[in-house]
């Protein structure tokens, strides 16, 4: 049986600790999910809140596939959309690779997502837009 990927998520990090590691578990994670990890000592203390958090060693790459296949196309994607990206706008670019990804099954109801959107809020001024922007 082939897996398939589910939602991702990324985020910058300062360090690798299970306290950086925490908020993304706690807000994307739910505490009964199964959960696949690397070896990474960041994520043992995560384990008493997460019990179906299985840790096993990378192995190059060839334990987590799927991982080294979203890094990968990741950055071949910011290569090949953006051609150069600013480290001061990587959050954004992270923000909307991922908006894209996880919503790659759900083609067909953007577009109605976006007019029902667009009904319920009010209009902007060209005012309000010159604000916003400075």
């Amino acid at each position: 049986m082939r897996v398939k990927a589910g939602r991702a998520y990324a985020k910058i990090l300062e360090d690798y600790s299970s306290n950086s590691l925490r908020p993304i578990f706690d807000q994307h994670i739910a505490k009964d999910a199964k959960i696949r990890a690397d070896g990474w000592s960041g994520y043992k203390p995560l384990k008493k809140e997460y019990p179906n958090l299985r840790q096993e060693l990378s192995e190059m790459g060839r334990n987590v596939p799927m991982i080294h296949n979203q890094i990968r196309n990741f950055k071949n994607w910011l290569r090949g959309v953006h051609s150069y990206c600013h480290k001061k706008y990587l959050p954004h670019y992270i923000n909307e690779y991922f908006f894209r990804f996880n919503r790659r099954n759900h083609r067909e109801s953007i577009l109605q997502k976006i007019l029902e959107r667009m009904t319920v809020e009010l209009p902007i001024t060209c005012t309000e837009i010159q604000s916003i922007a400075t």
